[in-house]
């Protein structure tokens, strides 16, 4: 019996200790997206969905230097989808949440954000984090793009644009 045991302790050694075989080509994640860093991009970069559906779209900032508002302007097609609401991510968030203010105007979303200072700083640390979260209905078939505008900025706490060196782009396919 110890024998048996040992056989089968030994078996479960051997071939416990295999390494696991990872894929680490996920489309998603902001290495594998071809973009140079600091950016912002879409996650998910592409949705497939149906028509009657609200999806959400993370608007993010990848490796961005501290920051103390931002105004995203956002490009959509407003024929296939439109916006139901927009919520502040984490990062503006500090001791308080951000302030923001959405304007939608037919395929233009403009999202201003703003850190709100506390007794220990003025904006935040950076870092890759969702700067907001777009809530879109769909109300067509077809594919809409999305794209950050060229009004798109980033402000440090003395009022200073922030580089960003690339933007990612984003699909919405309704079907």
């Amino acid at each position: 019996m110890k024998i048996l045991k040992l056989i089968l302790f030994c078996f479960f050694v051997i071939f416990s200790c295999e390494e696991a075989e990872y894929s680490l080509d996920n489309p998603f994640d902001p290495e594998n997206m071809d973009l140079q860093s600091p950016a912002l991009f879409f996650h998910p970069a592409q949705i497939n969905t149906v028509i009657d559906t609200i999806i959400s779209v993370e608007l993010y900032g990848l490796e961005l230097d501290p920051a103390a508002a931002a105004h995203l302007d956002i490009r959509y097609d407003w024929g296939s989808v439109t916006v139901d609401s927009v919520v502040p991510g984490p990062f503006f968030t500090g001791q308080n949440d951000p302030i923001e203010i959405t304007v939608d105007e037919q395929g233009i979303l403009s999202i201003f954000i703003y850190y709100l200072p506390d007794m220990q700083t003025d904006q935040n640390n950076g870092g890759t984090w969702s700067i907001a979260t777009v809530y879109f209905s769909t109300i067509s078939t077809g594919e809409s793009e999305l794209l950050y505008g060229s009004n798109t900025i980033l402000r440090d706490e003395n009022n200073n644009a922030i580089n960003i060196k690339d933007f990612g782009a984003g699909y919405i396919n309704v079907e």
